[in-house]
């Protein structure tokens, strides 16, 4: 039986490629990066506001995927992404909440338009 999935929004593919699963990750700013210390990226799917955010750069290559709620084809994050071979949903529009340490589907088939699923949220310590 496969998980549900609850959609959480839509984005500009910029590149078509397999749908991929990982865990997202909210990057904010030059400290998140910085705060990683050997964590293992693998697995990670980066959340950013800007397509300017060059403070990924060191990271980039090691994962899985970003999503990015601004930026076009032409920003410095994909420009990034796209030689680094990292699939990227650009100019993300998210209708829910999507918190870091949620399992995350990416759909990256269509040429155009991303998908963007939670298969499973953290769960909330009380």
């Amino acid at each position: 039986m496969s998980p549900s999935l609850d959609h959480a929004g839509t984005g500009v593919n910029l590149f078509a490629t397999a749908n991929l699963s990982g865990t997202a990750r909210w990057f904010e700013d030059t400290s998140d990066v910085l705060d990683i210390d050997d964590d293992d990226l693998e697995d990670t799917i980066a959340f950013v506001h800007k397509g300017g955010m060059t403070f990924l750069s060191p990271i980039l290559p090691d994962l899985k995927g970003i999503v990015c709620t601004a930026g076009s084809r032409e920003s410095h994050l994909a420009i990034l992404s796209r030689e680094s071979a990292v699939p990227c949903v650009l100019a993300a529009q998210l209708a829910a909440d999507v918190p870091s340490g949620a399992q995350v589907t990416l759909g990256l088939t269509d040429a155009e338009t991303a998908t963007i699923d939670i298969v499973e949220s953290p769960a909330v310590i009380a």
